[in-house]
């Protein structure tokens, strides 16, 4: 790379400040902008950054780019930004974060991708590798930026890479020996024109792939959107892999909830890849064995006076509310609400039917929910996820459960899903003092 080469980070983020921290190691002068610099510029981390060959603006301002070699998009900035539109007029090269990580990195990788599910099975595929002996590190979307690798590789290490649709536009280079789409269904549909262009994006992962990778898809892609795909250059998971599942198979979806492990789309997926990786089966029952799914996942809580409570936070779409819902025979106080992504909610009618008792909706997409499904379930809207909690407990009886799944971002009243279904807990052990001393 080249030293004062001049680069322009639209967005500081999390992956904006690993990428800012590489090119500051590599001697290159580095402009970053955010819509909340000045906010940023108060924080200590941010504030570590900033010396000669480093700025911090607004995205507000009208950005000369003169000189500037590279722009480089954090995953949640679209490319019809104003500045992005800018540097592809004036032929700039415009590359996304992950297209710069991947650029300089040596490692082999692996590639994982879909509408839900995917933090779960490639945090499952880098325990299982490194519990069979194999180096392994789960980046990318799962919450450790490719580009802060750069800053501390390790050559003998697997990167089992989380992608998002997001992360998928911008990325080109044939970099993943693998790779695999867990599934696809309506999502980001705030961002996206179009179903059909949010399916697209997760498609791409295909051209990202070395020559002779493979591509591993559920039978849902295939079924769906398989037409997407090129022709018969891919493998169903698990298909024909000899795997016996009789014993995960046997276990009933409330105790795999319970017992914290995965579910069985994930262990599936996983077996294709550790498979693929060299793992031997009995290795990966043994890995397996000792995974405990990341919090907020449909994630049980506490049992109060006969009622269980779940977490189900990291939902923030609708199909990932159907999927929960087919983990539970109800009845259900369901919990929904938050950030509208633009999707209809009425595929839930038919899911939550013979399940759902009551709903419970609160902040700015309850409106929506109610117009659309008020009419078919007894239905109560709020303004706060407190007073969600507080309704749902007082309505549910013995032996039903109050599933938090909200299927909307989490934006309108948190930092992020964590943030939210952390707060769902500390109100549910409240609730539950509360009823301790009644």
């Amino acid at each position: 790379m080249n030293v004062h080469k001049k680069i322009v980070i639209v967005g500081f983020g999390i992956s904006g400040k690993s990428s800012a921290s590489f090119l500051l190691k590599q001697g290159c002068r580095v402009i970053a902008i955010d819509k909340k610099a000045e906010e940023l510029k108060k924080d200590p981390q941010t504030a570590s950054f900033l010396s000669q060959d480093f700025q911090l603006l607004s995205d507000e301002i009208d950005l000369s780019l003169q000189g500037v070699e590279q722009l480089i998009l954090s995953p949640g900035v679209p490319q019809q930004h104003r500045i992005v539109q800018k540097a592809i007029r004036e032929g700039i090269e415009v590359i996304g974060e992950i297209e710069f990580a991947f650029r300089h990195i040596q490692n082999r990788c692996i590639g994982i991708t879909g509408s839900n599910g995917k933090t779960t099975t490639v945090l499952l595929i880098a325990h299982i590798l490194n519990a069979s002996g194999k180096k392994a590190r789960a980046v990318g979307n799962v919450g450790v930026s490719l580009s802060s690798y750069l800053m501390h590789p390790d050559p003998d290490e697997i990167l089992v890479v989380e992608l998002s649709s997001y992360q998928l536009e911008t990325l080109r280079t044939p970099c993943l020996e693998a790779a695999g789409i867990l599934n696809i269904t309506p999502n980001h549909l705030d961002r996206y024109s179009s179903f059909s262009d949010y399916a697209e994006a997760k498609c791409r992962i295909q051209g990202c792939l070395k020559e002779k990778g493979v591509l591993f898809i559920s039978e849902q892609v295939r079924e769906g959107y398989g037409g997407l795909l090129n022709k018969g250059n891919w493998e169903i998971f698990d298909r024909g892999s000899g795997f016996s599942w009789e014993t995960i198979a046997s276990i009933p979806s409330e105790r795999y909830i319970q017992m914290g492990i995965p579910e069985r789309e994930n262990i599936r997926a996983a077996f294709a890849f550790c498979s693929y990786l060299g793992v031997s089966e009995s290795d990966f029952r043994r890995g397996l064995e000792t995974f405990r799914k990341p919090a907020h996942r449909i994630e049980w809580v506490a049992d109060l006076s006969g009622v269980s409570y779940y977490n189900d936070s990291k939902s923030s779409n609708i199909d990932s509310v159907m999927h929960a819902m087919a983990l539970f025979k109800g009845p259900i106080v369901l919990i929904v609400g938050g950030v509208d992504k633009g999707a209809s909610y009425f595929p839930w009618v038919e899911a939550f039917k013979g399940k759902v008792k009551k709903i419970v909706a609160y902040g700015q997409a309850s409106l929506k929910i109610e117009s659309e499904l008020a009419d078919h379930f007894p239905f109560i809207r709020v303004h706060t996820l407190e007073e969600a909690v507080k309704r749902a407990g007082a309505e549910a009886k013995e032996n039903d459960t109050v599933l938090l799944s909200p299927g909307c971002s989490s934006f309108d009243q948190f930092r992020n899903y964590e943030h939210r279904g952390e707060e769902f807990k500390r109100l549910v052990y409240h609730f539950g003092k509360k009823l301790q001393s009644s």
